[in-house]
């Protein structure tokens, strides 16, 4: 026997390796079937599953459902969020409870040691259902994987805390093959969880361009010598569907998309040999009409000694300010005469200087044609305010130099949802409604915006009168306020805002964010202050949080502070932000009071890459949109997990005015050199044609 398997081993080896990609156990973890495996999600992949796998002994449901959500949230790291809801459906009464069988919402978290040692495999640790009200799949476990050709197999060691009714999921030893079927994407796969054997067949699809080159992952599975609490066999056919998503492009992508553009750039000899024919003015007049073309507003031309001075508005690139960057310092350039050296670019927001850039001309040229990005980042200056006197800039005459506002209005459309997720009364209760803000610049750093809300649908616990009634959006205006933002010396940014808030308090809402001068970190201050004017309970609302926010790297935040909730309850909160590319994945836990909440909140634009340019009225959709999921930590003060929607909710600004004006914080001169390559994909994706 042990021969027979050293045999298929070196066969296996002998074949060669032809790695496909990872799916999701039905636990909510990358791994086999069932069980976990030693593998993790990448840094900055995320993974969507759904299937209809039950364990026996959980109990004999006609309804089985799983959802999960992973993300490789730092290196070798991975956290799932997983719901399982098994039901046997039954006809109820409005306003009363639906369920008869379990409707879990628990944690899974995955960590791969850092031991990469030839001819030793990959070794992890892991825990399922890391806290909550129940206990459904509560385990811990250790577990070793490796590959050998077509082969990918698992083995490790779990424990498991008991349902109430004593059953166990992943208990004891557990372990797994997947084996490549030829040339195929097909695996087939056999294992044991400690409880049940299972036997599947998996398919892994192509990377999908029109899907952002995501993965899909379908899996079909059966389990063999299972008995249900009864004793009665219980063997069955289940299916589990996965999306693995990549949440960034990489650079050498990105260089590649512009280098793939059919049109490259003429040789620089050639546009010297050009440029003989235009005078500095023409350029200058022709690099304004550039840029207006690709969308941008208040641009303005001038020089200052040898250099350009480009400033400019960007409300069309909200992805990401980089693109709009990208595009100006491309264009500027490419349209410099000889003899300037050198340009600054001015981005601005709401008339307010929110950050510099500036680089050679003559590396940026060459940079875009060949992509080398080491160059360039060399030649690369930044001041994260203005640095310059505008006064001592020679600005062009006419158009160039005017800064003509185009935008009179902005129209920001962006959902709303509230939601109560498995409870005793539904799987998913919600209300859903269209948020549609109009915002007007009426002096520089002024603003005066108003949302108006109108409710799209909803279910029936959210009805008036019903459980969940307090979470129904309410048509109407919403707010009406005027914001005021500038700079309190070089520094400190301040926000604040006066007006009628959530359809009829009136008050007043700020934030100031201080840039240290020694790094990258911030500090916060924020607060709400809001008095209703019908004298309703409770008749005034505060809020306010302090923060500090620690950037291990551009990528990286931890924050941390301390907060008067929204339902006055105080104490810490802690947050894990990570970014992969424009999308922010979050790990928080708020204390308030007794009661600690901990949850996963998703952040990212809900808009295209490249919007409405700027005109008269400029509809766009939301820079950035947040939905969060969160459960109450049962202790001695708060034994049941219960839905608390409005207890221990952190300060929420209407005006958020470091998404609105700072590119949701990502100003820093090492995150702006870091998205280079990004500029030069936005320059040739949106401007290159603004060329000849």
């Amino acid at each position: 026997m042990f021969a027979t398997f050293m045999g298929l081993v070196a066969l296996c080896q002998s074949t060669g390796l032809q790695a496909q990609g990872l799916g999701v156990a039905s636990l909510g973890a990358t791994g086999g079937l069932n069980i976990p495996s030693a593998y993790v999600l990448d840094s900055g992949d995320m993974a969507l599953s759904v299937g209809n796998y039950q364990p026996a002994l959980i109990g004999n449901f006609s309804y089985r459902r799983n959802y999960s959500l992973g993300f490789g949230l730092i290196p070798r790291v991975e956290v799932f969020g997983r719901f399982a809801d098994y039901q046997n459906p039954k006809a109820t009464l409005p306003g009363l409870p639906d369920i008869n069988g379990p409707r879990d919402i628990s944690a899974n978290v995955k960590w791969q040691l850092p031991l990469d040692m030839a001819g030793l495999p990959k070794l992890a640790v892991g825990a399922t259902d890391v806290s909550g009200g129940a206990v459904n799949f509560s385990s811990k476990y250790a577990v070793a994987s490796d590959e050998y050709g077509p082969l990918r197999w698992s083995l490790g060691y779990a424990r498991a805390k008991a349902r109430k009714n004593g059953s166990k999921v992943l208990d004891g030893a557990f372990g797994g093959v997947e084996f490549k079927l030829g040339s195929t994407r097909a695996t087939a796969l056999a294992e044991t969880d400690g409880t049940q054997r299972h036997a599947g067949l998996r398919y892994y699809s192509e990377m999908l361009p029109w899907l952002g080159d995501g993965q899909v992952v379908t899996t079909l599975q059966r389990s063999f010598g299972v008995s249900n609490m009864a004793g009665r066999k219980a063997d069955a056919t289940s299916f589990n569907v996965s999306l693995v998503l990549p949440l960034d492009t990489d650079d050498s992508t990105r260089k590649a998309k512009a280098d793939a553009v059919h049109r490259p750039l003429k040789p620089i000899s050639v546009m010297a040999g050009d440029g003989m024919t235009a005078t500095a003015e023409d350029r200058m007049d022709s690099l304004s009409r550039s840029l207006r073309a690709s969308g941008l507003d208040r641009v303005r031309i001038g020089t200052l000694g040898n250099e350009w001075v480009v400033e400019y508005e960007n409300y069309r690139y909200l992805h990401n300010e980089a693109d709009a960057l990208g595009i100006v310092l491309g264009l500027a350039a490419e349209h410099a005469p000889t003899g300037i050296a050198r340009v600054n670019v001015i981005s601005r927001k709401a008339g307010l200087v929110v950050f510099e850039t500036s680089v050679e001309v003559a590396a940026f040229r060459n940079f875009l044609r060949d992509g080398d990005a080491g160059r360039i980042k060399d030649t690369m200056g930044f001041g994260r305010l203005a640095g310059y006197d505008a006064a001592n800039v020679q600005w062009a005459a006419g158009d160039a130099g005017a800064a003509q506002h185009r935008s009179l209005l902005r129209v920001e459309l962006k959902p709303l949802l509230n939601y109560a997720f498995a409870t005793e009364y539904g799987a998913f209760d919600y209300s859903l409604a269209a948020n549609v803000r109009g915002t007007a610049t009426i002096w520089p750093g002024g603003e005066v915006y108003a949302d108006l809300v109108k409710r799209l649908n909803n279910s029936s616990d959210m009805e008036p009168g019903r459980l969940f009634a307090s979470s129904l959006h309410r048509n109407g205006l919403k707010t009406l306020a005027v914001q005021q933002s500038f700079w309190l010396g070089p520094r400190l940014f301040t926000s604040v805002g006066v007006g009628k808030y959530n359809y009829q308090a009136y008050g007043t809402e700020g934030e100031s964010i201080l840039f240290l001068p020694w790094n990258e970190d911030t500090l916060h201050l924020k607060g709400s202050y809001q008095r209703n004017k019908d004298n309703t309970l409770p008749s005034r609302e505060e809020a306010y949080a302090a923060s500090y926010r620690w950037k291990f790297d551009t990528q990286t935040w931890v924050e941390g502070s301390y907060q008067q909730y929204t339902d006055r309850s105080t104490g810490p909160s802690v947050t894990v932000t990570r970014w992969f590319g424009d999308v922010a994945v979050q790990v928080f836990a708020r204390k308030g009071g007794n009661s600690t909440f901990v949850g996963m909140e998703l952040s990212l634009p809900l808009t295209p890459r490249q919007g409405m340019g700027s005109g008269p009225v400029q509809l766009t959709g939301t820079p950035r949109y947040a939905q969060s999921l969160r459960t109450l930590i049962t202790n001695a003060a708060n034994p049941g997990n219960y839905v608390r929607p409005d207890a221990v909710r952190p300060v929420n600004l209407n005006y958020k005015s470091e998404v609105e004006l700072l590119n949701a914080g990502r100003v820093t001169p090492e995150y702006i050199k870091e998205q280079v390559q990004r500029m030069r994909e936005s320059f040739f994706l949106y401007a290159r044609d603004q060329i000849e």
